[in-house]
């Protein structure tokens, strides 16, 4: 399934768990992804993040998907590289 796919998908799944704020993260954000890499997104404001996630797990795709929840990362430095790396969707 094609990136765009699944962003899609990770998007309407969001809306459904009115989630505030949804970034791309990580190597698919800074466009550096190989055919192996995962796909980390961060999340804001979830309404319901354990059903979220699981929703989004059962997306059909060979690649992992990771769930960030921003409200929850205690890394300060963590926070840094996802305020400044994230790519906001929406």
């Amino acid at each position: 399934m094609p990136i765009d796919e699944i962003i899609n998908r990770v998007v309407a799944i969001a809306h459904k768990y009115n989630v505030e704020r949804l970034d791309l993260f990580g190597s698919f954000a800074l466009g550096t992804a190989s055919e192996r890499s995962d796909i980390d997104f961060i999340v804001r404001g979830c309404s319901d993040i354990d059903n979220f996630e699981e929703e989004v797990n059962n997306i059909p795709t060979l690649r992992k998907i990771d769930i960030f929840n921003y409200d929850e990362v205690c890394s300060d430095l963590l926070r840094e590289d996802m305020d400044k790396y994230g790519k906001q969707i929406f």
